[in-house]
């Protein structure tokens, strides 16, 4: 690392001169390079995704027979046309003797590296199919020098102290890397997105299935193989039948830098698989938490009004009543019945949060309101009333709402709908707590042999359409995905929601009033999740720039009460004007340029640049036990030639603006005398 301690010779940043310690690092051609693997990935898929023999990218297996060796037989089509984004794919196979249809539907994208698809088996024949198993939604292999080195990059999902923090591990020849995720939940212990690097180049994938998957990266022979699917089918499928696998977002990248990959991949999340509402794509809110870590399951609506009078006129954007308003205190829930009122405590709020939505709408500000409708406890109204709908465990505890039946995803697309008419919802904020692997196995059992894996597919096949209704009928509406902290981050639910709450695991620190601790676990969380999942912020605490800086992720979940008479609420307002000012950069490409560690004597540090705007920022942490005074950058993607206007903010209010050359600012030299502190650095190329 190059960190500094203040030795009256070492040049302070502020100063804007070059520093004797210069560090060069070379520039990519980042729109030439963009393009050669946006070609890699379109020949990748016309390879892959064809009417003539060759490499399919998925795999089953059927009768007992892989689907290697009796797709040769098969009737085999393709269907192309061109969209907006790309080029789509249909490659459909039909099993003459059963008429099982297998249909993969591919989308390669051309303006940016990537494949997006899924895999579809309907049964159009007159009895049930042989049995279907071992599907594989990715199944790929990849020519590799054989004593080349294999890494496997991806991200910790442990609900701890270093939840979403980055790490890499190597895959030996001979060696193969399996992983899964716990109880059903998506990216609850095992991470949904993964980077594979070999000699050249190497492959992201993300995951879509909010459910139990299991993949798997093999270097054999020569070759890396790339694996992911369901963990758990074993069926047959009845006439008429058709499940869909889960979705797999596929880049493949060209050279030795791993980052640069990351950044491609942003990229097409951006234009492909972010939400948009109204054409706008969906960014976090500068929100305020009111009650949620105070009051709690205590709170009135006179505590609710008093938390949103303290904030409104600071500048934040939205206001966020979390769990604490329903018919049975926290964690209890499963009461969202009809007429909506029931589910609510009608002795601490005798109207429901109608007031409070009011006066939060009499504020200028955006409502957002949380649910968690698919977690049903025992005794609740909706397990006395539509017991057919819920399913609980034999041993007793939480059960679910199965979103698979019918009525049961009209039922709740109704009360939510109803809710976000009632209140002029603009967020809602989808939790879940639920442990599924248990409950889809006792549903399965159920159903008779061969269907093992049915209720799982039947539940998250609602879940969409759950979601997509809600979304079609409320155009205007945004989705927080919680699901305990970040239980369910995965590539279907970030193509309809954003986290706002990214762990669980910053709840103790907060509670106990670390702030250090919180912001250094945020500063690892934006580094390592945003890799794959550009916009995701959790919950932080503290107006100073340290703190709110460490929480600033496009927005933030801030969660400190305001109502103090001794609060620094102009600082909180001017922590507020600065996050709006630089939202803009976090669209860009993002560069962790320190090991990403939670270790407190670290600093961490993060560029954003903007490619097309030629301009960016520098967050710099010195955290709240590091020794080191200074720090020097090598940033990236800045031209050594070109002139850059460069303003440095220590706190909220920016230093006079200089003139840097590019060689001098990609070697910038930063300062930062308080522990812990941060430094706030903005460029944009000159005329």
């Amino acid at each position: 690392m190059n960190y500094h301690t203040s030795h009256g010779a070492f040049p302070t940043a502020y100063s804007l001169k070059p520093t004797a310690c210069f560090v060069v690092l070379m520039a990519i051609a980042m729109t030439c390079v963009a393009a050669d693997d946006t070609a890699l990935n379109l020949s990748w898929a016309g390879r892959a995704f064809t009417d003539s023999p060759g490499d399919i990218p998925f795999s089953f297996v059927y009768g007992g027979q892989p689907s290697s060796a009796v797709l040769a037989s098969w009737e085999r089509h393709v269907e192309v046309e061109s969209i907006e984004s790309g080029q789509r794919r249909s490659l459909i196979f039909t099993d003459p003797a059963t008429k099982l249809e297998v249909r993969a539907v591919a989308t390669a994208f051309t303006d940016s590296p990537g494949i997006d698809w899924t895999v579809y088996f309907t049964n159009k024949g007159a009895a049930d199919t042989p049995v279907l198993e071992q599907v594989r939604a990715l199944d790929a292999s990849f020519a590799c020098d054989a004593h080349a080195s294999v890494t496997f990059h991806s991200l910790r999902s442990t609900g701890g102290a270093d939840d979403w923090m980055p790490f890499s591990q190597p895959v030996a020849q001979g060696q193969r890397h399996a992983f899964a995720p716990n109880v059903g939940r998506s990216s609850s212990g095992a991470c949904p997105f993964f980077n594979v690097q070999w000699n050249g180049g190497g492959a992201i994938v993300g995951l879509g299935w909010t459910g139990q998957w299991a993949a798997s990266v093999e270097n054999r022979d020569g070759a890396v193989t790339l694996q992911a699917g369901m963990q758990n089918m074993r069926l047959a499928l009845h006439p008429g039948e058709s499940i869909r696998t889960p979705r797999i977002l596929f880049l493949r990248w060209s050279g030795d830098d791993e980052v640069r990959a990351y950044n491609l991949w942003r990229g097409t999340m951006l234009r492909h698989i972010l939400p948009k509402v109204r054409g706008e794509t969906v960014v976090p809110p500068i929100a305020h938490l009111s009650t949620a870590f105070y009051e709690m399951d205590k709170c009135t609506e006179a505590d609710a009004l008093a938390h949103l009078d303290a904030g409104k006129d600071l500048g934040f954007e939205c206001y966020w009543y979390d769990a604490y308003y329903g018919k049975d205190d926290f964690p209890s829930v499963g009461n969202y019945v009809l007429p909506l009122e029931r589910g609510f405590n009608l002795t601490r709020f005798p109207n429901g949060l109608k007031p409070l939505s009011e006066a939060v709408h009499r504020a200028g500000l955006d409502f957002l309101m949380w649910f968690e409708p698919e977690r049903i406890c025992p005794g609740t109204l909706m397990a006395v009333e539509h017991p057919e709908w819920v399913v609980l465990p034999d041993g007793g505890g939480w059960g679910m709402f199965n979103l698979a039946v019918p009525e049961a995803r009209q039922y709740i697309t109704d009360y939510v709908g109803g809710l976000i008419e009632a209140y002029g919802l603009s967020w809602v904020r989808i939790d879940n707590a639920v442990s599924y692997t248990p409950l889809w196995a006792k549903l399965d059992a159920a159903a008779g042999p061969d269907r093992v894996g049915m209720a799982e597919v039947r539940y998250v096949e609602g879940l969409y359409r759950w979601w997509d209704d809600m979304r079609t009928a409320h155009p205007d509406i945004a989705i927080d995905n919680c699901a305990s902290g970040g239980g369910r981050i995965d590539l279907e639910l970030c193509a309809r929601a954003i986290p706002l709450w990214r762990t669980d695991a910053t709840i103790g620190p907060l509670m106990n009033k670390d702030l250090h601790q919180a912001a250094l676990q945020n500063q690892v969380m934006t580094a390592g999740l945003s890799r794959y999942v550009p916009f995701n912020v959790s919950g932080q605490m503290g107006a100073d720039p340290y703190n709110f800086r460490s929480g600033f992720n496009a927005g933030i979940s801030f969660c400190e009460d305001t109502r103090p008479e001794a609060y620094p609420r102009e600082m909180l307002r001017a922590a507020i004007a600065e996050g709006k000012r630089i939202r803009k950069y976090f669209f860009g490409n993002l560069y962790a340029l320190t090991d990403v560690t939670t270790n407190p004597k670290d600093w961490c540090v993060l560029q954003y640049h903007r490619p097309a705007e030629r301009d960016g920022m520098v967050l710099a942490f010195r955290r709240h036990q590091s020794p080191y005074t200074g720090f020097t950058c090598a940033l990236r993607d800045i031209d050594p030639e070109a002139n850059y206007e460069v303003t440095i903010s220590p706190n909220y209010t920016p230093n006079p603006s200089a003139t840097m050359k590019g060689d001098a600012l990609r070697a910038v030299a930063l300062n930062i005398d308080e522990v812990p502190g941060s430094v706030l650095v903005e460029y944009r190329l000159t005329e």
